[in-house]
């Protein structure tokens, strides 16, 4: 599932790794603003994967993504558990067919069930899982749009750029958010 986002100016990108910085250290005390931002990225995603194989005109292929993100974003912040489960799904998804570059369709299907193993369990366990979500789910757009913008290696350089920021958001959001339900 390689995904290309080269039409991404430097600018876009660089707001998809502020975005990231903000999931990853704050989403769980903000948890419905960054519920709003994770479903605008699933739909964004989702819809730019399948808008080239509807319409070739460039207007429409960014359009469209964007109404998309929108419609989900909206659709998040109302309904919070299925929220939550549909993150952790994501974001555990997306990150394990990201980080080992998986194309094998059966490969792809053995990730997303382990993203919805732990989107169940997250529902669960919303507090310390949320954190984990949001956390990993920003260090995940950090590393991914520092990978694209400043053309580091892919895979090493993206499972520690990854790493180093989900570990600093996990331990930032669990630190600072003992008062929260």
């Amino acid at each position: 599932m390689n995904i290309d986002l080269s039409f991404l100016s430097g600018y876009e990108a660089l707001i998809a790794i502020a975005i990231g910085v903000f999931l990853a250290l704050f989403g769980y005390k903000l948890k419905r603003v960054a519920y709003v931002i994770i479903w605008f990225v699933i739909g964004y995603y989702l819809a730019s994967l399948v808008v080239p194989h509807i319409t070739a005109d460039p207007t429409w292929q960014k359009l469209i993504p964007i109404c998309a993100g929108v419609v989900l974003g909206v659709f998040g912040f109302s309904l919070e558990k299925l929220c939550i489960f549909a993150v952790a799904t994501f974001a555990v998804s997306t990150t394990i067919i990201d980080a080992f570059q998986l194309t094998d369709v059966l490969w792809i299907a053995l990730a997303i069930a382990a993203g919805v193993i732990v989107g169940v369990i997250a529902v669960s366990f919303i507090k310390p899982l949320g954190i984990i979500t949001t956390a990993l789910s920003g260090g995940k757009l950090i590393a991914k749009y520092s990978v694209l913008q400043f053309s580091l290696a892919h895979n090493p350089n993206f499972l520690i750029i990854l790493a180093v920021s989900a570990a600093i958001g996990i331990l930032f959001q669990f630190k600072n958010c003992k008062h929260i339900e």
